[in-house]
């Protein structure tokens, strides 16, 4: 793959999990763009997660609102009272299958070593699923840095960090998540929204296995 091709692929990469975080926060009017850039990027990486947005937005178009979709948005993922499919990974990850566990934990100490900190205005859990595919994009977007800069192997070294945060955190938790998005609601738009993202986000953890085994077995061909 050129140069010019890796930074395209990388940049859409990036869209996509801006736009899947911004799918996961409360839907305003802006979300039919959000589901364009959306469309566009998975189409640009080729991924089958595309189907599923092509419905999302086809529901956009055919009558249903964003009133609708504030509305069984609240009731999945905010309350108030039972929350019906919560968006915390440490609800999956821990024993005691509470918010703000253990694992939430290790998520805040790899924002911190990549130099962030949640934002104060940021009221959900650091491990919110907003929050790790936000994280997902500025590690990308770090990547991407590097490889304007020409510096690969530090370039690497984020291609790295997206891998075993998606390994160890959203990539292990999505399916439970998604799985329980479909069975408690009954409007197509959050049922597309849940396969979208489980399909892309399990793509991402085989594409970043390959391509980070793919760097280390060049790189101990080089010291050979």
């Amino acid at each position: 793959m050129k140069d010019k091709e890796i930074l395209s692929i990388e940049k859409y990469r990036s869209d996509i999990y801006r736009a899947l975080s911004s799918c996961y926060n409360p839907p305003e009017k802006g979300i039919a763009d959000v589901l364009k850039r959306l469309e566009a990027g998975l189409c640009a990486t080729g991924s089958n997660a595309i189907s599923q947005v092509v419905m999302m937005r086809n529901d956009l178009n055919t009558g249903v609102t964003v009133d609708d979709l504030k509305i069984q948005f609240a009731k999945l993922y905010i309350g108030p009272y039972k929350v019906l499919a919560p968006p915390f990974g440490s609800v999956y990850l821990d024993d005691k299958h509470q918010i703000m566990g253990e694992s939430t934990l290790d998520v805040i100490k790899r924002y911190s070593a990549a130099g962030l900190t949640v934002d104060e205005g940021f009221k959900n859990p650091p491990d919110h699923i907003s929050a790790e595919l936000e994280f997902m994009h500025i590690l990308i977007i770090e990547e991407l840095n590097c490889l304007h800069k020409g510096c690969v192997d530090e370039a690497v070294e984020w291609l790295v960090q997206q891998f075993e945060f998606l390994k160890s955190h959203i990539g292990q938790w999505v399916d439970s998540f998604t799985g329980l998005t479909f069975q408690e609601t009954q409007m197509p738009y959050f049922r597309y929204l849940a396969t979208a993202t489980q399909q892309f986000i399990q793509e991402e953890r085989q594409w970043l296995g390959e391509t980070v085994a793919d760097w280390h077995t060049r790189s101990e061909k080089i010291a050979d």
